[in-house]
């Protein structure tokens, strides 16, 4: 029986899929924080997170494999690609628009470029691919415009480190997605799992004893939150992300951070009635062919 769907299109469906998903978390990462704080956001959005991972492996009659070396990049994986940057992330929307930390992700893509040349072997970077990281960056300064860009200090230092703590997000996204390229061969819902329970250790005994969660007052809007970040945000994209990676790999998956902007844009014209306007229209347009150039690169299956 042939598989329904063949590997490059099946690259695509899970990167556009993953791409709404993180594009719409942005909302409910600042629902929460604004109520609960940032560390009780990211400890029971990897808690549920990892009940569900667990609970889904278990019932496919999968195991967690326990190896030195897998644990080994459980833990990394889920310092640099769940808890470190969920946590920076969270912090940062307390004082900016959620809006803002999707734009402040764009550098990622340059990011895993670097990396992926300089540390795998197996990434080939041509001149189409650096063609199209280049035009989807120039989209995302005609999305936002020069004014706003321009206003990414802020009017007081706060916002100025918030913006930072995002950047380092970003960086940590794209080491993240590299590093995922070299972790054990294994199935992306067992990566997922581990790497979403590996994370709890280094999260955990913050939201124990540092902002501790027993003391936090949960409002509904918070607990819905919460459970949409872990659940989707988190479960299910975890499992998208390592079968990407798994796929075509990290320069590939970093495609999707050119992507969340306009979903981000969109989102807030179909549920909070906001304008369509015309560099939004060009800058989506720009990204979408930078999309197709990468797709058409000669070397396009990584």
């Amino acid at each position: 029986m042939k598989p329904l769907f063949k590997p490059d299109l099946l690259s695509w469906l899970c990167l556009i899929t993953l791409a709404i998903i993180w594009g719409v978390n942005f909302i409910f990462i600042k629902i929460s924080v604004e109520d609960v704080g940032a560390t009780n956001n990211v400890f029971f959005r990897l808690l549920l997170a990892a009940l569900v991972l667990s609970t889904y492996l278990r019932s496919t009659g999968k195991k967690l494999p326990l190896s030195k070396y897998n644990v080994l990049f459980y833990l990394i994986l889920g310092f640099l690609g769940l808890a470190l940057p969920f946590f920076l992330i969270s912090s940062a929307e307390i004082y900016i628009d959620s809006g803002l930390a999707g734009l402040l992700m764009s550098p990622m893509p340059l990011i895993t470029l670097s990396l992926s040349a300089l540390i795998l072997k197996d990434e080939v970077i041509n001149r189409r691919k650096i063609l199209a990281f280049v035009i989807a960056f120039l989209g995302l300064i005609v999305l936002f415009g020069p004014k706003n860009l321009l206003a990414l200090g802020g009017s007081n230092k706060i916002e100025f480190i918030s913006q930072i703590l995002v950047l380092i997000a970003a960086f940590c996204y794209g080491t993240n997605a590299v590093l995922s390229k070299l972790a054990p061969k294994i199935d992306a819902s067992a990566m997922a799992t581990g790497v979403s329970i590996g994370s709890l250790f280094f999260i955990t005994p913050f939201a124990l004893f540092y902002e501790p969660f027993y003391l936090v007052n949960f409002t509904n809007d918070a607990i819905l939150a919460i459970i949409i970040q872990g659940v989707f945000g988190t479960a299910i994209a975890s499992i998208l992300f390592f079968k990407i990676i798994e796929l075509k790999g990290p320069v590939f998956l970093s495609l999707i951070n050119f992507m969340i902007p306009p979903v981000a844009f969109f989102a807030g014209v179909l549920f909070l009635n906001e304008q369509i306007k015309i560099n939004a229209l060009l800058a989506l347009l720009m990204i979408l062919g930078a999309l197709y150039i990468n797709y058409r690169s000669s070397d396009n299956i990584d």
